[in-house]
This record gives structure tokens, sequence and C-alpha cells, in this order.
């Protein structure tokens, strides 16, 4: 029986690059960092609280890699990040310079914001409601 989802590899163009937005800008934490050969880098990045699901940030190589990067779900919705006050976490992280497409919203079961990485990557930030 599948429990949860462990990690979700985020194709990016710089790995050092890719890092510096996630860490810096959205504030998540380096969960592991690896050098397994000059060419090769693991290394995966979370929101300081969620230890269990990892962003693996892998370096785009081949032509058809390269060609999908920002672009993984074909412009839909990647990943949607859980946040315990996301009026709060909206401001801070579009005070960092976050692109964001709009403003916390109503949204179906709570309020959502969509927002993206520095590739273009289409992400939600979303709070559940409480009063359930």
């Amino acid at each position: 029986m599948i429990t949860q989802a462990a990690q979700v590899s985020i194709l990016v163009n710089n790995i050092e690059e890719a890092k510096h937005f996630y860490t810096k800008k959205l504030g998540f934490i380096v969960r592991d960092e690896i050098e397994l050969s000059p060419r090769w880098k693991y290394l995966t990045v979370s929101p300081d609280s969620a230890n269990e699901t990892r962003l693996e940030l892998v370096k785009a190589e081949t032509p058809e890699q390269k060609e999908l990067v920002g672009k993984q779900s074909a412009n839909q919705v990647f990943i949607m990040f859980l946040s315990d006050d996301i009026e709060k976490d909206y401001r801070e992280m579009k005070a960092r310079g976050v692109i964001f497409h709009g403003e916390p919203q109503p949204v179906p079961g709570g309020k959502g914001v969509g927002f993206e990485d520095l590739y273009g990557n289409a992400f939600d930030l979303f709070q559940p409601d409480t009063n359930k």
C-alpha cells in the first residue's frame, strides 16, 4: 500500500541558482546535498516543517530535459504547498521577489494563490479552512 509521496524531481537549468531560489525566496531548507561526480549533484530541499516530502532539484542535461524546464506540468499547477498562515507567507515571499498570480482568495476548502519559481513552474499556496 502506498502511504505518501517522498520526493518530487524538478528539472532546473542551474542547481545553485535553483537552490538559492528555493532556500532564499521560498524559505526552504537543504535536506541533502551530495556531489556524486563533477557532473552530478544530488540536492533536495523542503519546507522547514515538511520532513516527509522533498523536492530534488535536477540539472537538465539532455535537449529533451532542457525543453521541459519550467513546463514539466504543461503549464498546470505542479505542486500545491500548504500554509498555516497564507497571508503572512504571501507577504514574506512576495517581499523576497516571488512572482504571484494575484492575491490569496477564497477557493474550495480554504484560501489559495498561485505563484511560480524562477523557471516558470506553476505552484499553489493553499491554506485549508479550519472551520470544518
